[in-house]
């Protein structure tokens, strides 16, 4: 890819964003946008805010120390709430440099290949998708609506592709020529990690989701609005897969357009995207605070290599 190429890669997101922001601003009442905004919502937001960081960070890190079991002697839960935090600077600006980030932080720290500390962490994150389309799921067969064919083919794909390339990794048989792929260190997680310690990571993984939904009914109820759980649920969830593709910054705009959207028949606009603003804005400064607090994770292993780094 050509420098020029590179540059156009890193500012299209920033474009994006501005875009899509400038378009719902440009269609919505600009001082009922601002009379929206009150010291209540935010004596309500910023607790459960704080309340949220603190319980999926440490959520985080027990996810990371389950998957790890033995192999990391002397790595220690706050290690792993440590990089996990340093990870989020990066996390910021792209999920997949989060990813890419926790996984050489780990590596370091946990004394581990490369690969096998990116399969923990790709473990987490597939073990989250399938948490999200179970979810929604479940939020619309409590909402009463009839779940379209999209969510279950979806979920029956990725829960055939996650425990059917799982038994396949674990079967005693040999796949023959593709032995050598099955062996990688990249599937580590996958093939060695207990089933028991997958199910608990599981659960660790529905209770942080939940606790993502918990926070945003609560900044929905900051406005005094009490959406249905169902339909809370799913529009939570189709959001974050949208904010979550690296086509903007922090999904700011992408997010806000699929939140006025899903949640219409909630309230005006107006209110809808003060609101998704505001879980934007919170999410984004609660990340880059933990973020900046444990940055120093990143310069340590820039100074000091570990000695033991594996090859």
């Amino acid at each position: 890819m050509s420098s020029t190429g590179r540059h156009l890669k890193r500012i299209l997101p920033f474009v994006v964003s501005a875009v899509a922001l400038g378009a719902l601003f440009a269609n919505v009442d600009l001082s009922a946008v601002v009379s929206a905004l009150s010291w209540k919502m935010a004596a309500t937001v910023v607790p459960a805010l704080l309340v949220y960081g603190a319980v999926t960070i440490a959520l985080e890190a027990a996810s990371i120390m389950r998957l790890l079991g033995p192999t990391a002697a002397g790595f220690r839960p706050a290690t792993a709430a440590r990089i996990k935090c340093a990870s989020y600077l990066l996390g910021i600006v792209n999920y997949a440099l989060g990813v890419a980030a926790l996984s050489v932080l780990l590596q370091r720290r946990a004394g581990i290949r490369l690969a096998e500390s990116a399969s923990v962490v790709l473990l987490i994150s597939g073990l989250d998708t399938l948490v999200v389309l179970a979810l929604a799921a479940a939020g619309l067969a409590a909402s009463g609506s009839e779940t379209p064919t999209v969510w279950i083919v979806a979920l029956a794909v990725g829960g055939l592709g996650f425990f059917g390339g799982m038994a396949l990794l674990r079967i005693p048989a040999s796949l023959g020529p593709l032995e050598r792929i099955r062996s990688l260190a990249f599937f580590d997680a996958l093939r060695a990690t207990p089933l028991r310690r997958i199910s608990e990571v599981t659960l660790l993984r529905v209770i942080f989701a939940c606790s993502f939904i918990a926070m945003v009914a609560v900044v929905f109820a900051a406005f005094d609005i009490v959406p249905d759980l169902g339909e809370l649920v799913v529009g939570i969830l189709v959001v974050a897969v949208v904010a979550a593709l690296p086509i903007a910054v922090a999904g700011l705009g992408t997010g806000q357009i699929a939140f006025v959207e899903v949640f219409r028949d909630l309230a005006s606009r107006e209110t809808l995207l003060v609101i998704s603003l505001v879980l934007s804005a919170g999410m984004i400064t609660l990340r880059a605070g933990m973020g900046l607090l444990f940055a120093r994770e990143f310069a340590r292993e820039a100074l000091h290599p570990s000695p033991t780094e594996p090859t």
